[in-house]
C-alpha cells in the first residue's frame, strides 16, 4: 500500500467512500472495503502528520513541550 503515492491512495479512498455510499453491497464486501479504507485513512493521516512536522521544522515553528 505504501508504494503508491499519496494522491493515488487518496483517490482510492474516495472511490471506496463512493462505493460504500452509492451501492447496496453485500455485508462481506462492505466490510472488506471498510477495512481497506480504514488502512488507507491511517496511512494518509500518518503521512500528513509527518509532512506537517517537516514544515514546522523548516519554518522554525516546532513547539517543544516543557514541564
Amino acid at each position: 500500500m505504501e508504494s503508491k503515492s499519496f494522491e493515488e491512495r487518496l483517490n482510492r479512498l474516495g472511490e471506496i467512500v463512493g462505493e460504500l455510499e452509492g451501492k447496496a453491497l453485500p455485508l462481506d464486501e462492505s466490510l472488506k472495503l471498510f477495512e481497506e479504507g480504514k488502512k488507507l485513512c491511517e496511512s494518509l493521516s500518518k503521512e500528513l502528520e509527518e509532512a506537517k512536522l517537516k514544515v514546522e521544522e523548516v519554518t522554525g515553528d516546532v513547539k517543544v513541550e516543557t514541564k
